[in-house]
């Protein structure tokens, strides 16, 4: 069963706030909390039912009204994670269960300051996230298991910079990618967790999101986007178009290969990885509006991606779906389903021959697809909505045997069912 509650304060753009409320000149205060119990129906790593949750508080302050510096905006969050994570308990998967699954603590998230370019962009510098404003697709955003991307969480250490491990960076926004044409290219710190080489359990290592660390070399992401107009406020732009490449130069090992070029499966080597000093990507997202009508409209995304199969685990995803707005004369509702193909790279294929080769009794790995279906139904449009969700997952870990229940035979696919409930006010 999968059951969640999220209390939020809405955006009231009248008032001079884009996100929550205001509470004084300059001053915006947005509260949301999140509650999700998940549970397996079959397969994966076992049977049962967890609970995890999120509380966030955010802060807004337009320096322009409170200190006379115009153009100038500072942000902060602090969030309160608890519970356990559905992913490593039940469905053992590549990719989050749950896009706020995150280890049990109460965390400093975002701390930025904004300058406004005049009408060039905005620049950005501080404790920073990447998935807030790269690689998002409008369409996804009722999705539970889809965000940060698996190739990219399994390439970068902890991660990478996304939900819940802000770090310190710095992010340039040229024209007006959210509404219009623009481009936005940030630089990171590279590890989040701020200790390189260690990574049992990343999270631990900045558990407050205090670290603010500078360790593991740096993450650069840059995205150009362009798109049409959005005939409303809050109706979902006729088409976008998305174009984005990353690079990251903190060193990454090989998946098959030691240094001497022998397999990491023959006995005669090292057992050492290769060391790369460099990685990289590129993707490319792509959203549509296929009908609009009276009451609703159909909208699609798709997102795929891309990295080198020698240093990556995963070397190519693909995201696809579509969010029907206004389903069944209901034109505050919404149904989503969409797909996510994670694919394992030749290399990793390539180690898991050799070992074969030489006698291990295993399975090779393949891709993990990810699957989901639900329907956001609104009790009381913009105050109350219910979700009810399916998710399947095929081949979970790609089909890496799971050594708590056999170290030759992988996770059965997986089915969950249940609830997301959702309060707004």
């Amino acid at each position: 069963m999968v059951l969640g509650l999220t209390i939020a304060m809405p955006a009231r753009a009248e008032d001079g706030c884009e996100d929550g409320r205001p509470i004084a000149d300059g001053l915006c205060l947005s509260a949301q909390g999140t509650l999700d119990m998940l549970g397996t129906v079959r397969g994966g790593v076992r049977q049962g039912a967890i609970a995890t949750g999120m509380a966030r508080l955010g802060l807004d302050a337009d320096l322009g009204t409170l200190a006379a510096l115009d153009g100038w905006h500072v942000r902060a969050v602090v969030m309160g994670i608890y519970g356990r994570s559905a992913t490593a308990t039940l469905t053992g998967g590549l990719a989050p269960t749950s896009n706020i699954e995150a280890l049990p603590s109460a965390r400093l998230d975002e701390f930025w300051v904004q300058r406004d370019l005049g009408g060039w962009g905005t620049l950005r510098a501080g404790q920073i996230v990447a998935d807030t404003e790269f690689l998002g697709a409008d369409a996804a955003t009722l999705l539970v298991n889809f965000g940060w991307p698996a190739i990219l969480a399994g390439m970068l250490p902890a991660g990478g910079p996304s939900y819940p491990l802000a770090v310190p960076g710095l992010r340039l926004a040229l024209g007006d990618p959210d509404n219009g044409t623009g481009f936005r290219i940030a630089l990171f710190a590279g590890n989040p967790a701020g200790r390189p080489g260690d990574a049992a359990n990343p999270q631990r290592h900045n558990r407050f999101g205090t670290n603010f660390s500078l360790a593991g070399g740096a993450f650069a992401i840059a995205e150009a986007v362009t798109g049409g107009t959005a005939p409303a406020a809050d109706s979902p732009r006729p088409w976008v178009a998305k174009l984005g490449a990353w690079f990251f130069n903190g060193g990454t090992d090989s998946q098959r290969r030691d240094a001497a070029g022998l397999s990491l499966a023959d006995p005669a080597s090292s057992g050492v990885a290769r060391r790369y000093r460099n990685d990289f990507g590129g993707y490319a997202i792509g959203e549509a509006m296929l009908w609009r009508g009276e009451e609703g409209s159909l909208n699609s995304f798709l997102r795929v991606f891309a990295a080198p199969s020698d240093r990556n685990l995963v070397a190519a995803q693909l995201d696809a779906g579509l969010a029907w707005r206004g389903p069944f004369g209901r034109q505050a509702d919404t149904l989503t389903l969409a797909v996510s193909v994670a694919q394992i790279g030749a290399a990793a294929r390539g180690l898991d021959r050799d070992r074969q080769a030489l006698g291990e009794v295993r399975t090779r790995r393949d891709q993990e697809t990810l699957l989901e279906l639900n329907y956001d139904y609104a009790v009381m449009p913009g105050h109350l909505s219910l979700r009810p969700v399916l998710q399947w997952v095929g081949h979970p870990a790609a089909r890496e045997p799971d050594a708590r229940a056999s170290a030759t035979r992988p996770l059965r696919d997986v089915v969950l069912l249940g609830m997301r409930v959702t309060a707004t006010f």
